[in-house]
């Protein structure tokens, strides 16, 4: 896809050369431009390429069109701290004065700015990792100012729920598919493997997968097109092009990531069929169940909360200190709470030095344990 294709349309509302240019003037004081040049970039910086390259993207000058790794960091910064959405952040760019400052933006004509879909694909290439590392600056960045105080800090879990549909099984075998295919179609164009057989299988699926939502309406026509859907997902599976092994030894990172995303998703198969066929012949849900063919460490989580018994997602252990400033990290979903009041610990000497102490630390489940409390004095 060429680099031009990727950016927002103009007809959103972005300076075209047909519009009417005006002068806004922006205070340097503003809290956003104020934050801007406190956090260490640099840093930043660094940890976000780092899980990048990680993730096949083209961060170090290889053949083909390159990843904006001077955009996409602040982009990302930026949409943390406003909460926004993929697309809204996008609306948020065309539209905002001090965000455009801010993305040093403020002169060109046409947005360099990257369409909904692709910053979408930055966030997901980053990971939770890479979100928890880039966090963690921040906070350790906001004590160094004096923004936030470790010395007070309470901690606790809390489940995020990504946003995903109802992991209904055809549903998250529906997943695999487009991902095997567009995986297909980088090997095809840039590995020269042959793919065919494999993308025609993902048709198959997802051909399967409509007619199932749409014409089967009893149990026994629902069982019947989910065994279809389970059978045509391992097909697709098995009919992986050959030369997988000789196409990943390549330098071009867009090969090595489709080859690592293929390998994956065969992973996921492996995991989700019996699963799935366990709910098929016993009506009962396999415990750890794989919830979303991206998201591998989603997990269902009884709450027992009321009007919502349980939640589909990611454990945290998250801390607050004082001030507001929150960090945290992923848990196993189903983790000893009487645990986590050491792990906080723990986390937190991970983000502040070993020998760092809070002087009061407020927890919630767990803290009532005699081990726990014996190793926390």
């Amino acid at each position: 896809m060429r680099a031009e294709s990727q950016c927002t349309a103009g007809s959103t509302g972005l300076p075209s050369p047909s519009g009417q240019r005006v002068t806004i003037v922006v205070d340097g004081s503003h809290p956003l431009l104020q934050l801007k040049r406190a956090l260490d970039w640099e840093a930043i910086a660094t940890v976000m390429v780092k899980h990048w390259r990680a993730a096949g993207k083209n961060v170090d000058g290889g053949r083909g069109v390159g990843w904006p790794v001077s955009l996409y960091v602040p982009l990302l910064g930026l949409r943390a701290v406003k909460a926004l959405n993929s697309r809204q952040m996008e609306e948020y760019l065309a539209e905002n004065g001090v965000a455009r400052v801010c993305m040093e933006l403020p002169e060109q004509e046409r947005a360099a700015v990257r369409d909904h879909s692709n910053i979408a694909r930055a966030q997901a290439a980053l990971g939770s990792a890479g979100w928890q590392e880039v966090n963690e600056l921040i906070v350790t960045e906001a004590v160094r100012w004096g923004c936030g105080r470790p010395a007070v800090r309470s901690a606790d879990t809390t489940v995020q729920e990504p946003q995903i549909g109802y992991p209904h099984a055809a549903g998250i075998l529906r997943g695999i598919a487009p991902r095997v295919s567009r995986s297909l179609v980088k090997l095809q164009k840039r590995g020269g493997l042959e793919g065919a057989a494999a993308l025609a299988k993902a048709k198959e699926v997802l051909r399967s997968v409509k007619h199932y939502h749409l014409f089967a309406k009893t149990k026994p026509e629902k069982d019947q097109g989910l065994r279809q859907i389970v059978a045509q997902t391992q097909e697709l599976i098995g009919a992986s092009p050959p030369g997988l092994d000789r196409v990943a030894q390549t330098p071009r990172p867009a090969v090595r990531a489709a080859v690592q995303k293929i390998r994956a998703l065969a992973e996921v198969t492996r995991q989700l069929v019996p699963q799935i066929r366990q709910w098929l012949e016993t009506g009962v849900g396999a415990r750890g169940k794989l919830l979303h063919a991206g998201i591998t460490t989603a997990r269902a989580i009884v709450k027992n909360k009321v009007g919502k018994k349980v939640e589909f997602g990611l454990k945290w252990l998250l801390q607050r200190l004082e001030g507001g400033y929150v960090f945290g990290t992923v848990v196993a979903a189903h983790a000893d709470e009487k645990q986590r009041p050491v792990a906080a610990l723990q986390h937190y000497r991970a983000v502040f030095g070993p020998q760092a102490t809070p002087e009061m630390m407020v927890y919630d489940r767990g803290g009532s344990c005699a081990t726990t409390l014996k190793m926390l004095r």
